[in-house]
């Protein structure tokens, strides 16, 4: 009897290796291999998932002047910036002798609240220079889009409408060894995470999904922060109101002229030819 055993576990134990089966099953046998876990992967080195949406900021998200505010128009936008112009203009005024020198300081002034309004660019039906810039994935035609800008500190700010009222504004930075945002982009998102007190989210460049640049982003109840990576020694920092964002669909529902797609050169930007952020003349756009 005990030989007939004898012959049934070793013809069970061949069975089992053949298919496989881990040695566990006769631990008791001394003479069984020791057991060997099966590769796989380990619950401690996985790599975290990529967040699904940005952090919530620290603090509330805050953009100057404090006048600034959602749903503006260009009207009120233009009230705003009057005044941050004569603030800009002041120390000039405490030096200047009045006559002459102080009426052409005035036409000054003047000409660059003008100026101002005079860089009202309409999305219409009919492209322009800023398609061949790195804003272009920033808006769409036939959809009462329209955008204005200023350059005051040596920064370019543009501002973003639709149907009249402002849902986005870009700072255009420059970065470098001198730069207070640091000498690249990683540096300007390390100086945003600690402002913000989080670690930005991180989406890599897609064009499917209408980002033709990396991008970190932040938000608050009401603003979400995208810095965006454009390379050549500048990045932008877009705040835009959610609430416009999520309602994009709705909002554009009307496609651009043709040929208004990304441009080739700025899918490029930061790889290729150098493509500088853009100081664009109204009067005299790029076809």
């Amino acid at each position: 009897m005990n030989r007939s055993l004898n012959r049934v576990a070793v013809a069970l134990l061949a069975v089992g290796l053949s298919f496989g089966a881990a040695p566990s099953a006769f631990a008791g046998d001394p003479k069984a291999p020791p057991v060997k876990p099966k590769p796989g992967p380990s619950k401690d080195n996985k790599k975290p998932a990529a967040p699904t949406e940005a952090p919530t900021t620290t603090k509330p998200i805050a953009i100057q002047p404090k006048d600034l505010a959602w749903g503006i128009d260009k009207k009120k936008l233009g009230t705003i910036y009057d005044k941050q112009i004569d603030e800009d203009f002041k120390p000039r005024y405490k030096k200047v002798q009045p006559g002459p020198s102080m009426d052409a300081l005035d036409a000054e002034v003047a000409e660059k609240k003008a100026e101002f309004r005079r860089s009202l660019i309409e999305f219409g039906a009919v492209p322009n220079g800023m398609d061949s810039t790195p804003y272009r994935a920033e808006y769409t035609y036939n959809n009462k889009e329209a955008l204005m800008s200023i350059e005051r500190g040596g920064k370019t700010r543009h501002f973003f409408f639709i149907q009249d009222k402002m849902w986005k504004v870009i700072d255009t930075i420059k970065l470098g060894e001198k730069s207070q945002w640091g000498k690249d982009f990683d540096s300007a998102v390390g100086i945003l995470n600690g402002y913000y007190g989080a670690a930005g989210r991180v989406r890599e460049a897609n064009e499917a999904e209408g980002r033709p640049f990396k991008e970190v982003d932040w938000k608050d109840a009401q603003t979400q922060v995208r810095a965006i990576d454009w390379g050549n020694g500048f990045f932008g920092i877009a705040f835009q109101e959610t609430a416009t964002v999520n309602n994009l669909p709705t909002l554009r529902k009307n496609k651009g002229p043709a040929g208004a797609g990304v441009d080739s050169k700025v899918k490029d930007a930061g790889k290729k030819e150098p493509v500088p952020p853009p100081k664009v003349d109204p009067k005299k756009p790029k076809q």
